[in-house]
């Protein structure tokens, strides 16, 4: 098969941590993005929601 030495290898592993990395902070960006989005969605329900309450109770 392969023989490759430790600089090789040491030269894999660090390719490995990157892309590892890369993909957990693309995943974590993602759900901050969805999560961001749903907060700013409760927020203007809710200020639409009290706006209409307002206004039915004057």
């Amino acid at each position: 098969m392969f023989e490759f030495d430790q600089e090789t290898w040491i030269y894999f592993a660090l390719i490995a941590v990157f892309l590892v990395y890369f993909i957990w902070n693309s995943r974590r960006a993602k759900k901050n993005r969805k999560a961001r989005k749903n907060r700013n969605f409760r927020k203007r329900y809710f200020a639409r929601r009290n706006e209409e309450k307002s206004e039915t109770n004057t």
